[in-house]
C-alpha cells in the first residue's frame, strides 16, 4: 500500500491524497487552498510521478475537498468519480459559483465551464452503507458511511487484498439541526486517515452556544442594532437559519432575518436531498413544506434590497464565512462603524482572512480599530463575538473514534501543525499504534503483513424480476423483503434495486420509496429504508382515503403526458395530491370537472403546483414559430410574461401571441415590441433632453407634495434608448400618476417609465403599522404575493368585517395592494 500526500497534510486546505492499493491509484478528494497568499492547488506533479489516477473518491462538497476536481478530471478523463447524491448536487453549485468568482475578479481561470460539465458527467453516486466495486479487474470494495459535518458528507472505507483503509473526511459525531451525526459501524481498518482540525480543543456545549447566540442577537436588536453573521454558504448557514427560526417561533427574537449570497442556492440543494437531512426536515419536505424560508426568514433576491434591509434592526446571514468576498463583505463595511451593531463569527477563520483579523481586533485596546476588506479599510466600532458552532469533531470525538476503530497505523491530516503534533501525542497515550504526521510531498510505503479479517455480509436474496418496479408492483417487493429480510435491517436504494433485480434509475427508485406506504426511511439514516410491518400498513389503510400508490397510479389514468402533467406527488398527512402541469392556469380551467371527479373517486384533494414548467415554454415557442431562429427566451413569473428575441419575420404576429396565450396562459413579447409598462410608451426624444441630474431634480420637485413619491430613480437603456425608470412602492401606485409623468416627459425631454417592482419590505411594514393602529393583532408578519399583488395575513382572534374593509381600503390607497 503506497500513500502520497499531495495536499491537506499539516494544513487545512487542498485535501488531496493518493492511495495505491492492489495496484490501483485511488485519489481521495481534490480541493484547493482558500488562502490568496499560497499556491491554491495540490501537488499534481506528485500524482503524475506516481502513476496518475484510476478512480476518484470524494468525501464531501466543501471547496477545500472538491475545488480542483475539474482540473484533475480533465487530466485523467477515464477516472470515474464517486460521491453521494447530495455531494454531487452541492459540487455542481459550488464549482459553477467558483467560475463566476474567477470571471468577476478578472483572474486567469484555473478551469473553464466545459471542464466542470465534463467532470460532472463522470460522477457516479452511491448511498452511504452500500458497498460497490469501482474496478472490474481488481477485487477492491468501497463503502461510504455517513460522516455528519454537512449534507452528503461521507467517510470512505476501502477493502483490498493488501489491506483495509479508512478515510474519515471531515466528520462530526454531534447531531446538528440539519443533519444527523456520523453513523459508522465497527470497521477493521489496517490504515486510517483522521481529520484533526480541532484536535487540540474541546468544543463548548452546542446548546449553550446556540442559546448565547440567540440571547446576544435579541439584545442587539432590542437596542436598535443590526447583526451580521458571515457564514459558510454550505452547512453552517443552514444551521444558523434553523437556530434563528426556532428562536423567532418561540418569541425569543423579534426581528427579520435576511439570507444573502450563495446561501440561497445551497438551501435549495438541501431541499432537493431530504434523505440526507434529519427526519423532521425530511418529512416536512415530503409534505411539500418549506424548511428554511418563511415570513420572518427571507432571501435577498436582488442586490437593490440590501440598502433597504439595513435601514431597520435585523439579522443578516450571508456568505462568505471568512469575509473574504461575497455580500458579507458589503454588509460588514456598512455595519462595522456603528457600536450598536454586532458581527457574529461562527466558524473556522483562516489565519490570513479578514474574519481572523476581525477577531484579533477584539483583543486590541486601541479605539481606532481598522479592518481591511478587499481594497478598502474600514473602522470597526461594532461588537464582535465568536460562537462555537463547529461541524468538525473536537479532540475527544477524534480520540474516541480512533479508539473505536483501533487501526494498525494512524495518519493525522487536515489540521495545523501544532494541533496535529498535540493530537498525535494524545493518540499514542491511548492506544498502541503507529502514528504518522505526514507533510505535503511525503510518500509512505506501508506493508501490512497480516491484513485484518473483515466482517463478511451475506448478499441479500434477489427476486430477479424483469419488469420495471413501479407503484403497481411495489407491493410484491415489500412482501418479499418483509418475508426474507425483515424490518430490522436498513437497506440502501441500491440494495433494494438489486433485490428487485432490474433497477437502473436509482433516483426514480428513491422517489418511489419516499412516496410509498410500503417502505419508510430509517429515522436516524433517512437514506436507508425499511419495510413497514403489516400492522403499520393496515393502520394506514384503515384511515379512509385510497392508498397513496393506488391514488398516484390513478393519476396517470386521468391525466396523460399530453395533458401537460409532468410530475405528481402527495402530502400524506393532509391527503392532498399535488399535480404539476406545464401550464397550471390552463390546466385549472380545462380540467376542473376531472379534478372534482378524481377527488370523489380517491378521497384525496387535488392541489396544482402554481409554477410554470419553464422547459415547456421553449417547446411551445418552437412549435408556434418553427421557421425562425430563436436567440433568447426569458420568463418573468410575476407578470406572467415571456419575452423572446428572434431573427427573421413572423406573419400574423398577433395570431401567434393569441395562440401562445391560449396554450400557456402567458403573454408573449417578441423582440421587445411591447412596452415594458402598458400605460407609458417609450419613444426616443433625441438629444433635446435636460441634463440628467436636472431631470431627476425636477422629478423630485414634482412629487414633493404628492401622497406617493418614487423611492428610487434609475437611468436605464432599452433597445438603445436611454430612459428614466421610477420605482414606486408598487406599479399600481406609480400608474396613478400617469398625467404627472406625461407632463414630466414633456418638460425633461426624457422617456419616463414606471418600474414593475414592488418594495415588499415597505409594504409589510405599512401593513403591520395599519393593523396595529386599527387594533387588530396578527399571528405572524404579512406576506406579499407578487403574482396578483396582494397581501396575505393571518389574524390572531376575530376582527370586525367593517374594520377589515377599512384596513383593505387604507392599504390599497397607501400601497396599491389589496388583502387576499
Amino acid at each position: 500500500m503506497k500513500l502520497c500526500f499531495c495536499g491537506g497534510a499539516s494544513e487545512v486546505g487542498a485535501s488531496c491524497y493518493l492511495a495505491n492499493i492492489d495496484g490501483k491509484n485511488i485519489l481521495l478528494d481534490c480541493g484547493i487552498r482558500m488562502s490568496s497568499n499560497k499556491d491554491n492547488l495540490p501537488d499534481f506533479q506528485l500524482i503524475q510521478e506516481n502513476g496518475g489516477v484510476d478512480v476518484i473518491l470524494i468525501s464531501h462538497a466543501h471547496m477545500d475537498h472538491i475545488g480542483a476536481l475539474p482540473i484533475i478530471s480533465r487530466i485523467y478523463p477515464d477516472a470515474k468519480i464517486y460521491m453521494t447524491h447530495a455531494a454531487k448536487d452541492l459540487t455542481r453549485v459550488l464549482l459553477y459559483d467558483s467560475l463566476k468568482i474567477m470571471e468577476r475578479e478578472a483572474e486567469i481561470p484555473a478551469y473553464a465551464e466545459i471542464h466542470v460539465k465534463e467532470m460532472l458527467n463522470r460522477i457516479i453516486c452511491h448511498t452511504p452503507g452500500h458497498t460497490f466495486s469501482p474496478f472490474l479487474d481488481a477485487d477492491l470494495k468501497v463503502t461510504f458511511y455517513s460522516a455528519g459535518h454537512i449534507a452528503g458528507a461521507a467517510s470512505i472505507y476501502i477493502v483490498g487484498n493488501e489491506g483495509s483503509f479508512f478515510y474519515s473526511g471531515d466528520f462530526s459525531r454531534f447531531r446538528q439541526n440539519t443533519i444527523e451525526g456520523a453513523s459508522i459501524p465497527k470497521l477493521r481498518p489496517d490504515v486510517a486517515f483522521f481529520e484533526s482540525t480541532y484536535g487540540d480543543k474541546l468544543h463548548a456545549n452546542r446548546e449553550l452556544e446556540e442559546s448565547r447566540l440567540v440571547e446576544k442577537i435579541g439584545s442587539v436588536v432590542k437596542n436598535g442594532g443590526k447583526v451580521l453573521i458571515p457564514a459558510f454558504a454550505l452547512g453552517r448557514a443552514q444551521e444558523i437559519i434553523l437556530i434563528l427560526k426556532k428562536a423567532i417561533n418561540k418569541g425569543m427574537i423579534n426581528t427579520k432575518v435576511y439570507v444573502d449570497g450563495m446561501v440561497k442556492d445551497i438551501c435549495r440543494i438541501y431541499k432537493l436531498n431530504p434523505n440526507y437531512l434529519r427526519e423532521n426536515l425530511a418529512k416536512k419536505i415530503f409534505k411539500g413544506g418549506e424548511i428554511f424560508f418563511d415570513d420572518n426568514v427571507m432571501p435577498v433576491d436582488i442586490p437593490e434590497m440590501r440598502e433597504e434591509i439595513i435601514k431597520e434592526p435585523c439579522v443578516i446571514v450571508s456568505s462568505s464565512g471568512m469575509l473574504t468576498g461575497g455580500p458579507s463583505q458589503w454588509y460588514a463595511e456598512k455595519l462595522a462603524g456603528d457600536e450598536k451593531n454586532l458581527i457574529a463569527i461562527t466558524g473556522y477563520q483562516d489565519e490570513e482572512s479578514p474574519g481572523r483579523r476581525l477577531l484579533e481586533l477584539t483583543d486590541e485596546k486601541d479605539d481606532d480599530k481598522k479592518l481591511k476588506l478587499g481594497d478598502k479599510e474600514i473602522q470597526v466600532k461594532c461588537a464582535v463575538d465568536k460562537f462555537g458552532l463547529s461541524a468538525h469533531a473536537d479532540m475527544s470525538e477524534i480520540l474516541s473514534f480512533v479508539n473505536f476503530l483501533y487501526p494498525k497505523k494512524v495518519f493525522l491530516i487536515h489540521g495545523d501543525p501544532d494541533v496535529i503534533d498535540f493530537l498525535g501525542r494524545e493518540v499514542q497515550r491511548d492506544i498502541r499504534t503507529d502514528v504518522y504526521v505526514p507533510q505535503n510531498g511525503d510518500v509512505h510505503d506501508i506493508d501490512i503483513q497480516n491484513p485484518r479479517k473483515q466482517l463478511k455480509r451475506e448478499p441479500f436474496p434477489s427476486m430477479k424480476m424483469k419488469d420495471a418496479l413501479n407503484e403497481g408492483n411495489i407491493e410484491k417487493l415489500w412482501r418479499f423483503v418483509l418475508d426474507k429480510i425483515g424490518v430490522d435491517i436498513g437497506l440502501s436504494v441500491e440494495d433494494i434495486g438489486e433485490i428487485w433485480g432490474c433497477v437502473e434509475d436509482t433516483d426514480a427508485l428513491k422517489d418511489l420509496l419516499n412516496n410509498s406506504v410500503y417502505f419508510q426511511p430509517d429515522k436516524k439514516r433517512m437514506f436507508l429504508y425499511r419495510p413497514v410491518s403489516e400492522e403499520e400498513l393496515k393502520s394506514e389503510e384503515d384511515k379512509g382515503p385510497m392508498e397513496v400508490n393506488k391514488m398516484l397510479s390513478l393519476v396517470d389514468e386521468y391525466f396523460s403526458r399530453e395533458s401537460g402533467l409532468y410530475k405528481k406527488g402527495a402530502r400524506f398527512d393532509e391527503k392532498i395530491a399535488i399535480l404539476y402541469f406545464d401550464f397550471p392556469d390552463v390546466a385549472k380551467n380545462k380540467y376542473s370537472d376531472l379534478f372534482k371527479e378524481f377527488e370523489k373517486m380517491t378521497g384525496w384533494k387535488v392541489e396544482l403546483n402554481e409554477n410554470v414548467n419553464t422547459s415547456a415554454i421553449n417547446d411551445a415557442i418552437y412549435k408556434l414559430m418553427p421557421n425562425v431562429s430563436v436567440n433568447k427566451v426569458s420568463y418573468k413569473a410575476a407578470d406572467k410574461l415571456v419575452s423572446v428575441k428572434i431573427d427573421g419575420e413572423i406573419e400574423n404576429i398577433e395570431e401567434v401571441k393569441d395562440k401562445f396565450y391560449n396554450e400557456t396562459g402567458l403573454k408573449l413579447n417578441i423582440n421587445g415590441q411591447d412596452a415594458p409598462v402598458d400605460t407609458i410608451h417609450l419613444v426616443d426624444t433625441g438629444d433635446d433632453k435636460l441634463e440628467q441630474n436636472e431631470a431627476l431634480k425636477l422629478i423630485d420637485e414634482t412629487f414633493k407634495d404628492l401622497p406617493h413619491k418614487p423611492y428610487k430613480k434609475s437611468i436605464k437603456t432599452l433597445n438603445g434608448i436611454k430612459y428614466i425608470e421610477l420605482s414606486f412602492i408598487s406599479k399600481v401606485v406609480g400608474e396613478r400618476y400617469k398625467e404627472k409623468i406625461d407632463e414630466l416627459i414633456k418638460k425633461t425631454g426624457w422617456p419616463i417609465l414606471v418600474g414593475n417592482g414592488c418594495n415588499q419590505i415597505e409594504v409589510i411594514n405599512i401593513a403591520k403599522r395599519v393593523f396595529g393602529e386599527m387594533g387588530v393583532n396578527l399571528k405572524k408578519n404579512p406576506s406579499v404575493y407578487l403574482d396578483d399583488l396582494t397581501i396575505g395575513i393571518s389574524i390572531d382572534g376575530d376582527a370586525d368585517d367593517e374594520i377589515i374593509k377599512k384596513i383593505d381600503d387604507t392599504l390599497y390607497d397607501m400601497t396599491g395592494l389589496r388583502l387576499r
